[in-house]
């Protein structure tokens, strides 16, 4: 495993000011009251990240589970049995299985 720096977001508490009429003739019948809101605010945080146990080999792709060739060209007439390399159905031959013989 191997950690990773992510940028979280979370409710930051904060001290919001705002004013209400009240009977204070010396402000101006204005009052100073608090309030806590929320601003949403950001943070570094640790994730922990998991690394695959195996990795397909070049030239190998994973399908179900298990590593199987890749052939750039598809096999017409046959199946990939390694690499970009087709093995022919009787009577197929070329690279890509697509020649009749």
């Amino acid at each position: 495993s191997y950690s990773v720096t992510v940028q979280e977001s979370y409710p930051h508490p904060f001290d919001q000011i705002y004013y209400t009429s009240c009977t204070d003739i010396l402000n101006w019948f204005k009052c100073t009251r608090h309030r806590i809101s929320y601003r949403t605010a950001y943070r570094h945080g640790e994730k922990t990240m998991y690394r695959r146990k195996s990795q397909c080999c070049p030239g190998f792709y994973e399908s179900r589970e298990i590593c199987v060739p890749h052939c750039a060209e598809k096999c017409v007439h046959g199946r990939c049995i390694a690499p970009n390399t087709c093995q022919c159905e009787p009577g197929w031959g070329g690279p890509n299985c697509s020649s009749g013989e």
